[in-house]
């Protein structure tokens, strides 16, 4: 006897065989009529040349190519908001319609559609598309992006000077729009030939990008250096007054190469500028002279080589270092002469005054008057007279013998101050002072009584000023 149980266990079964076999069937059918769909249609999902093929025949997807391809522009996305485009007209863009839309379709199985929703459907550069490359650039060379009132130039982040502070900042870099136009133009092609209708300049990185940015670590230590050099404070000492050097002058200095690695040079050219106007202030090498003779009279004096020069080359070489050390100094200039006095009265209170036109010399040391005598100086007939101006006593020496042409004079003091000019004592003579000099007088030199250029070679040094006038 059969069990009601298990009679209805048999019928459930064959109930459930039933639905799925009508679930199966239903499928079939399914993947049937979808298979002979896309036997003549494109895959759900796909694009050609940016056109939409989805669930359309070849024959329709041609259409609207050809329509897309007509209708076709290409905008260009620029920085400040700017627009602009490239039209189908522009360049005489075209699609003709050939095999290649249908091997696209072919190469999409049909039975096997279901394993082509999970591949990618986008078809670029894949149809006969074609225009006038002429035209093409014609149209890109026009582009206001190009034109050169538009264009700036990207610039690296800098550092700058900031007087209110002595100090150094950051100035950002300057992004620009700058154009790289090969790669600009290689994107704008591929664009057109894959139907892509929009370019972001930005986002395509066809800019020209600055060199660096503020962030650069290289900047940062640059502004740690330059800071450094400004915040040196050089005091020249210049005896009765002060000239100070800052960070003010000093940053005028200061070259960097914000495009490479941020190098520091030395301007030496604006170097030696500042050391030409130190030398102008400060030397008084051949300058004229303001002075009161022994016998009170005042009178300026020009003329000859004595005073400070200083040597502009050397001492704005000196301050390289000096900067570059970072601490504050005080200093003198690098001389190419110096005086006995560094005040603005040059000459001191230790010279030798000589009166050509009162042929008399006189010896000041200290302020004090050692020596007063009558000379004879060079002889006016013969056109040997004694330059007039300031000079350093150059060296001094005993026992020399004087020569020159047709004449050879020992002297036992010799002081020569200009060339072959100085004064020596002159056993020869008889008689010094008043007229001798105009027709009976020397080379040149300053003839003395043999006791009184004793006396000043016994106390005089080199360098000191000969004073003639």
């Amino acid at each position: 006897m059969i069990d009601g149980k298990e009679v209805k266990q048999e019928s459930g079964q064959k109930n459930l065989k039933f639905k799925i076999a009508i679930v199966v069937g239903v499928l079939f059918v399914a993947y049937i009529g979808m298979a002979i769909f896309f036997r003549n249609h494109f895959y759900f999902g796909t694009t050609i040349n940016g056109v939409k093929a989805s669930g359309k025949t070849v024959e329709q997807v041609n259409d609207l190519l050809t329509s897309s391809t007509n209708s076709y522009t290409l905008n260009l996305e620029e920085r400040n908001n700017k627009k602009e485009q490239i039209k189908a007209k522009d360049i005489d863009l075209k699609f003709t319609p050939d095999d290649k839309v249908q091997k696209i379709k072919d190469s999409q199985s049909a039975i096997g559609w279901i394993g082509g929703i999970f591949k990618s459907k986008e078809y670029n550069n894949m149809v006969n598309l074609s225009y006038n490359k002429d035209l093409l650039e014609k149209r890109f060379n026009a582009l206001s992006c190009f034109d050169s009132k538009n264009v700036v130039e990207p610039k690296s982040a800098y550092p700058k000077y900031d007087s209110t502070k002595n100090a150094y900042v950051i100035v950002p870099e300057v992004l620009g729009n700058k154009v790289k136009k090969d790669d600009f133009y290689k994107l704008v092609q591929n664009s057109i030939n894959s139907g892509n209708t929009s370019i972001s300049l930005d986002e395509s990185k066809v800019y020209e990008a600055p060199n660096n940015t503020k962030d650069s670590e290289k900047l940062k230590q640059a502004i740690k250096t330059l800071d450094k050099y400004v915040g040196v404070v050089v005091t020249y000492d210049f005896s009765d007054r002060k000239e100070t050097l800052d960070g003010s002058e000093i940053n005028k200095w200061l070259k960097v190469d914000s495009e490479k690695n941020y190098d520091i040079t030395f301007d030496n050219d604006a170097m030696v500028e500042y050391t030409r106007g130190l030398s102008k202030k400060y030397s008084t090498f051949g300058d004229s002279r303001p002075f009161k003779t022994a016998t009170g009279k005042d009178i300026t004096i020009s003329g000859g080589i004595y005073g400070w020069l200083i040597d502009k080359k050397k001492e704005a070489e000196a301050l390289v270092d000096v900067v570059k050390a970072g601490k504050n100094v005080t200093r003198e200039p690098i001389y190419i002469q110096k005086a006995v006095s560094r005040n603005r009265d040059d000459i001191g209170n230790t010279y030798v005054e000589i009166s050509l036109s009162g042929q008399h010399m006189w010896f000041f040391k200290n302020g004090e008057m050692l020596v007063s005598t009558d000379v004879v100086t060079g002889d006016l007939a013969r056109g040997f007279a004694t330059p007039s101006g300031i000079y350093p006593l150059n060296y001094k020496a005993r026992n020399v013998s004087l020569t020159g042409q047709g004449y050879s004079s020992p002297v036992s003091y010799w002081l020569p101050f200009n060339g072959n000019i100085g004064i020596h004592d002159a056993t020869w003579r008889n008689s010094f002072g008043g007229g001798i000099y105009k027709s009976s007088g020397s080379h040149g030199c300053v003839n003395t009584p043999f006791s009184k250029a004793k006396k000043i070679y016994e106390n005089i040094e080199p360098g000191t000023p000969i004073i003639l006038y």
